[in-house]
């Protein structure tokens, strides 16, 4: 069986999850480098015809959207599950990558994330307006995956499941910078759960160069 291979750029919060999924399932995988000058050659619209990142395939088998991905992996592969089977840990699971999805993303990826890492590396100014006006809306989604997660271990229970890997990607970004430091400082559950992700290896192994 051929190795999986992800289309993307090590840095993104996204590509980064699917990593993650991967390595927690201890699958071996190749990492085919896409920059944003490529998102819409011909080649990458094969793979994913709205130009985003990741693309994935397996044997032959073309697949794009983050959360199908992941869910793929953890079918596709033995080992651990990252899907509960208990409704309960199950929908929340469901519903923090909903979250992440829907709300936080637009806010900390497009809003904080892409001003201070990205739009550097593009040649454009960080637009500090921008970053002042999504950071209260973070706080707010912040805020309410860590209610939802309260004191467990992990964000949907007492084991990993894919939502912890949806997240922990663009909070580890956010913790680069000091706002949020301070925000996660309100938030000591949630700052634990981080440190908790950051010392698997799954995460030690996929983490992109430099960060």
């Amino acid at each position: 069986m051929a190795r999986p291979i992800v289309y993307g750029a090590a840095m993104s919060p996204y590509v980064w999850s699917v990593r993650l999924a991967l390595a927690e399932k201890g699958v071996a995988h190749e990492l085919v480098s896409v920059g944003v000058s490529e998102f819409r050659s011909e080649e990458h619209l094969a793979r994913h015809p709205f130009g985003k990142i990741p693309a994935f395939e397996h044997d032959g088998f073309m697949l794009y959207e983050t959360q199908a991905i992941m869910r793929y992996v953890d079918e596709a592969f033995a080992a651990a599950p990252l899907q509960p089977i208990e409704v309960h840990p199950f929908s929340r699971m469901n519903q923090i990558m909903g979250i992440v999805d829907s709300y936080l993303t637009p806010c900390l990826l497009m809003g904080v994330i892409f001003q201070r890492f990205v739009a550097p590396r593009l040649g454009s100014a960080t637009d500090e307006a921008v970053v002042s006006a999504a950071l209260p809306k973070v706080a707010h989604c912040l805020g309410e995956i860590a209610r939802l997660a309260g004191d467990q271990e992990f964000l949907a229970g007492d084991v990993i499941t894919l939502a912890d890997l949806m997240a922990i990607p663009q909070i580890y970004y956010f913790k680069k910078f000091p706002e949020g430091v301070a925000q996660l400082a309100e938030l000591p559950a949630l700052a634990a759960w981080a440190n908790r992700m950051e010392e698997r290896q799954s995460f030690q192994v996929t983490k992109p160069p430099g960060f």
